[in-house]
């Protein structure tokens, strides 16, 4: 579970065939490679490799070095904008944005009816400075063969059984009792797993089983909507077997006693009882397990952040999956919930299009001047940005694509939110 969320990975995707862009295409999502960090290692070792990172800046480089196919639309430039005034903005964009206060529409931004039918989030280190290379925190490094773990702030259960731990009734008081902080709602509690989802952001050990604090980090850390609260049984010593061939220092260590861990995961997306399916793992003969698992979610609440050049996002209840001929495509970012994926394509295709044009002697091009980004949730469980591009600004009546099956697998639709050029693009050079 050792891991990090390489966008450049899910970017690299984009030089390949578009699909028809009218329709969602359930095997980008299927066949997107996951990112290598679903969940929290089973170590109390944060690094680099088990967080969530978004460089904007390489982002933005990827994506314009793979767009390079130039995205047309039916209906482009002043074709676009005539049909734009056959339906009122007022029938569209006044109707969008229950979640927060609807933006300005200038009167140049009609909408169109549908026709009938960054930053980077790591964790935060615990040494003071820069340790000695090969140590930890000036220390020994806890990856060592019986080196001895960091933290470890729970009660020591007796007797040291994986039963024992399971039922000690401490831990199930502390999820019980626990108090449900101001913007969330609480979505499980008490459960024997953790959350394991394509939308994991980061986790940090905590000293106590608090909810306030792990609620405070999400609010704190840029992508999070959601946290899980868990305790977990851990070894005091990294566990190791006497294995000459890996291991020359001679240690043997392979079931030590255990240590009790308070960890709060964070989630770019919704969480529920569904996503709770890591129970756990063996270390060599030590057996972790997982207890006391709450869940808090506040998706529902949180407006996305504005991307740079659009205005304020503007909730949906579904997806556009039909742009008709207004739309130029889409693509799928495995991660967190991220907007600013889909802008930074935006912005490369409309750039893509604009060059194209230049080469060609032309006098105008297809700009995406609106684009629609949500959640795809597979079988409830977060997936990634799904992002689609239109040349004009299209209210939300087209919005009506709320899920639907492929095989035995069932897609859904999380937040949903459309962001318009502040200044639109009339496609003129």
């Amino acid at each position: 579970m050792r891991s990090v969320f390489f966008a450049a990975v899910a970017i690299a995707r984009l030089a390949a065939a578009a699909p028809t862009p009218q329709q969602f295409d359930f095997a980008a999502v299927l066949d997107a490679p996951s990112p290598s960090a679903t969940g929290p290692p089973l170590t109390v070792v944060a690094n680099a490799t088990s967080t969530f990172s978004v460089d904007t800046a390489s982002i933005a480089a990827s994506v314009s070095a793979e767009v390079t196919t130039v995205a047309t639309a039916s209906i482009t430039g002043a074709s676009a904008s005539a049909a734009s005034t056959q339906e009122p903005s007022s029938t569209g964009l006044a109707k969008r944005g229950p979640l927060s206060s609807s933006p300005t529409v200038a009167s140049t931004k009609s909408t169109v009816s549908p026709q009938s039918g960054t930053s980077t989030t790591s964790s935060q280190t615990a040494c003071p400075t820069t340790p000695e290379a090969g140590t930890y925190c000036g220390f020994i490094n806890p990856e060592d063969p019986c080196a001895p773990q960091p933290d470890g702030d729970g009660p020591r259960v007796t007797p040291d059984t994986v039963a024992a731990f399971e039922a000690y009734p401490a831990f199930h008081a502390d999820a019980l009792k626990a108090i449900t902080p101001a913007g969330y709602v609480e979505t499980f509690k008490d459960l024997n797993g953790s959350t394991s989802a394509n939308s994991y952001i980061t986790f940090k050990t905590l000293t106590s089983y608090s909810v306030s604090d792990c609620a405070n980090l999400c609010d704190t850390t840029t992508l999070c909507t959601a946290f899980n609260i868990y305790i977990e049984r851990d070894p005091s010593l990294n566990p190791t077997l006497n294995d000459t061939a890996a291991n020359t220092t001679g240690q043997y260590c392979p079931n030590p006693s255990s240590i009790t861990n308070y960890k709060c995961s964070l989630w770019g997306s919704s969480i529920d009882a569904t996503s709770a399916t890591n129970y756990g793992d063996y270390r060599e003969q030590f057996q972790v397990v997982i207890v006391a698992s709450n869940g808090y979610d506040k998706t529902n609440n949180t407006t996305p952040p504005t991307c740079p050049g659009y205005e304020q996002p503007s909730n949906c209840t579904g997806a556009i999956s039909s742009g008709g001929s207004y739309c130029l495509g889409s693509r799928f970012f495995p991660g967190p919930y991220n907007p600013s994926v889909c802008g930074i394509y935006a912005d490369a295709q409309t750039a893509t299009n604009k060059a194209a044009a230049k080469d060609r002697g032309v006098s105008s091009y297809v700009p995406s001047n609106m684009f629609n980004a949500y959640m795809v949730k597979k079988n409830s469980v977060a997936q990634g940005t799904y992002c689609s591009l239109f040349n004009t600004v299209l209210s939300d009546s087209w919005a009506s694509f709320e899920g639907g099956w492929s095989g035995q697998n069932y897609f859904g639709v999380e937040s949903s939110w459309t962001y318009a050029l502040s200044v639109q693009d009339d496609g003129k050079l």
